[in-house]
């Protein structure tokens, strides 16, 4: 698990980051700058692609079969608030994104936190 330290160190910074984002897309949306909710959505979709594709082979190694269960989760989630922004429907992706997507990215968060904490204590 040694040669993952790193990609865990980052991937956790990243994903406070994505955290970040989808607040700040909240946040714009109530703003109604719906065009840059959008862009800024596309980014956090891809710093969150990016954490998963980086992070996948060392929660393989680890064994643990609970991550991808909660990555799936927030793909789906993620999946809903695109299909929402096509309908430019603001309320509707504000609720999606306040009660499905960040709730379901925290829980995600957390997990990886928990899995990769006993490998990130010096």
């Amino acid at each position: 698990m040694e040669k993952y330290i790193e990609v865990m160190k980052k991937s956790q910074e990243l994903a406070e980051t994505v955290l970040e984002g989808l607040q700040h897309i909240q946040k714009l949306i109530g703003e109604g700058k719906h065009e840059q909710s959008i862009l800024m959505f596309e980014d956090v979709l891809l710093a969150y692609t990016t954490i998963w594709r980086t992070i996948e082979p060392a929660i393989r190694e680890l064994g643990n079969e609970s991550i991808p269960v909660r990555q799936a989760d927030v793909s789906k989630a993620a999946e809903l608030v695109v299909s929402v922004f096509e309908e430019k429907n603001d309320a509707k992706v504000q609720e999606v994104l306040q009660f499905t997507l960040v709730p379901q990215f925290k829980k995600l968060k957390a997990e990886l936190e928990q899995a990769f904490q006993p490998f990130l204590v010096s």
